[in-house]
């Protein structure tokens, strides 16, 4: 096995975790949003092996033991359990059988690789360059270095974690506080289809709920990438209700039905379609949303969804799993979570510093549920925004923020980019602004949160009457008229809270993190209950009705500040992850702390205030 990690964490397992086998772990298609029929899934058991990064002389002639796909190797799951060091090389080798033919090209699909990865087929290396990104997909044609038959694939992983300009979210050498075991290796899905030789690599789809229609753009790739495109659309029913063609340059708008319906996250109706470009096709879907903000009828600038004054409840959702890591267990895990914040009475949450496989965000989708989409942070102080590591890092940041947005931007549900958390890896004024301008530029049909918590140069951040300021860090006033605010939010973060800053004309007041109550369950924690904190504290939350009475107290407070014009808020946390005990549900899942039916209706109370 390895190093093994605690004894408690090894023993901490969820329901679904206990069933996962490698006949059936992560089976179903990775990529819901674009499906194509012809394709094979390669997870389940492949061999390991770790070398030193020093004078490594080649790849292992040897190789340590079996691991299981698409399980990182920190992980209870994978079968291994071992920390990999920033030292060491990480190896992965298994045979994949393909079939090349005329016409055709072999795609080798990636779902997150942290963080450095050398492919290769037998001998030959594959990627011209190592992909760097632990966060988000990558794709390799191998079609010209692979024979019929069986092929040798192998891996070659390099994870520093803290030590270089990499993103890293909540991953830590040092698990403490907010910070949990790392992560190495493949840890999404790894897969293979066949294309035709002219095929569609990427899609954006943006409804226009005011025009009644949806723009489809699409990225070709092939010797004939001007062929037009087909796309037929078709209602929940499967009744086609719309059809387009036009060049792939100039993408494809498709008029929709007068009667079309929207998505929401209380009626989320999806659209679905089939597009063809020459020989290839594939199956996809789409929400008629919107999500901008505006005036209410008192004057309060607010979040709308659907043209419509929307008070946006969720969770800080942390997305961590006591026996994956960063992999869910199944999907029916992660419909579970998202499922219990359903029934709790919450309409988003804020994926906190993580991105999650694609299959979660078509739960999200069709489940209804809103997601504000944070950007995994890297290492660094939050207390020094200029420091010259925080500069270096910057390109890199950029370039995974790209292909996160790339990655995401046809799913419906993500309604907000969060760039910056509490200054994490934030740089100074010019380039914080500089990332906020870029992205609301690159996607103008979603918002932008502000630097959610702490560092935000870009105004707004006046206080209520008799609020004095934790930090005088977060303190600065609109710019002038006329002079870019490249955010749409005012984002505070509280412990316990609430509060909010002052209302403004140009950005939504909003409470980005709150709340925190820390309730311990004996036999569920990831350590002992002296080892375990709540970032609102514990003392008067360590029995059920002191933590339902003080949790009640704070939606209370939060109704009154939708009332003067609070645009939304984001309580800590969905689960308890490793020592922190703040989750409405325990780490394991198996304990949910309240009454959902308790919750729902004070949530109605909070949103019933905002029409």
């Amino acid at each position: 096995m390895g190093l093994l990690m605690a004894a408690a964490a090894a023993a901490m397992m969820t329901t679904w975790g206990e069933r996962v086998t490698p006949e059936n772990a992560w089976r179903d298609y990775p990529r819901p949003q674009m499906v194509r029929a012809n394709w094979t899934n390669l997870n389940g058991t492949w061999d390991w092996a770790v070398t030193s990064v020093t004078n490594t002389p080649g790849r292992p002639t040897a190789w340590e033991g079996k691991i299981l796909v698409p399980f990182a190797i920190e992980s209870k799951l994978s079968g291994v359990g071992r920390l990999i060091q920033p030292d060491e090389f990480l190896w992965y080798t298994r045979r994949i059988t393909c079939n090349p033919q005329p016409g055709k090209r072999i795609l080798l699909h990636f779902g997150a690789v942290d963080f450095r990865t050398m492919v290769f087929i037998g001998h030959q290396e594959v990627t011209d360059v190592p992909h760097e990104g632990g966060q988000n997909p990558f794709t390799l044609d191998i079609t010209d270095y692979v024979k019929a038959g069986e092929n040798e694939l192998t891996l070659c992983v390099w994870d520093p974690t803290e030590d270089y300009v990499n993103s890293r979210g909540k991953q830590s050498f040092n698990p403490q506080g907010c910070f949990y075991t790392r992560v190495s290796g493949i840890w999404q899905t790894v897969w293979m289809e066949e294309v035709a030789e002219n095929y569609v690599e990427s899609y954006r789809a943006v409804p226009d709920i005011d025009k009644g229609e949806v723009s489809f753009t699409f990225k070709t790739v092939g010797p004939s990438p001007e062929m037009p495109v087909e796309i037929d659309v078709f209602d929940a029913e499967g009744r086609k209700v719309a059809t387009a063609k036009n060049g792939a340059p100039k993408g494809v708008v498709v008029k929709m039905p007068q009667d079309f319906k929207l998505w929401s996250p209380e009626a989320p109706n999806l659209y679905s379609f089939k597009a063809k470009f020459g020989a290839d096709a594939f199956d996809g879907y789409f929400g008629m949303r919107k999500f901008s903000k505006g005036k209410d009828k008192d004057g309060y600038l607010r979040f709308f969804l659907n043209n419509k004054p929307y008070f946006i409840i969720g969770t800080l959702d942390q997305g961590w799993w006591p026996d994956g890591l960063l992999t869910p267990p199944s999907e029916e895990a992660m419909a579970f979570d998202i499922q219990t914040l359903k029934d709790c009475g919450f309409n988003m949450m804020r994926k906190h510093i993580k991105v999650e496989p694609m299959r979660y965000y078509a739960l999200c989708d069709k489940m209804g549920l809103l997601v504000l989409q944070d950007m995994p942070s890297g290492s660094g102080s939050w207390k020094d925004p200029v420091l010259a590591a925080t500069t270096k890092r910057y390109g890199l940041y950029r370039q995974e923020l790209k292909e996160l947005m790339d990655n995401l931007y046809s799913v419906p549900s993500i309604v907000m980019w969060v760039p910056y958390n509490e200054g994490w890896t934030q740089p100074g004024e010019f380039l914080t602004h500089s990332t906020l301008d870029f992205v609301r530029r690159y996607d103008p049909s979603r918002l932008v949160n502000g630097p959610s918590g702490c560092w935000d140069w870009e105004g707004g951040h006046l206080l209520p009457e008799g609020w004095k300021a934790w930090d005088k860090r977060v303190l600065t006033r609109h710019k002038p008229a006329g002079v870019c605010e490249a955010a749409d939010a005012v984002d505070a973060h509280l412990y316990r809270g609430p509060q909010m800053f002052a209302v403004n004309d140009r950005r939504v007041s909003f409470l980005g993190e709150f709340g925190g109550l820390g309730h311990p369950v004996e036999g569920h924690l990831w350590k002992t209950t002296k080892g375990s904190w709540g970032y609102g504290g514990i003392e008067d939350t360590k029995t059920r009705e002191g933590l339902e009475k003080t949790y009640l107290g704070l939606m209370d407070q939060v109704a009154d500040l939708a009332s003067k014009g609070l645009g939304g808020s984001v309580y800590t946390q969905t689960t308890d992850v490793e020592i922190e005990i703040n989750g409405l549900l325990t780490y394991d899942r198996k304990v949910l702390k309240y009454n959902p039916a308790v919750l729902k209706a004070a949530h109605e109370k909070i949103t019933s205030r905002v029409k």
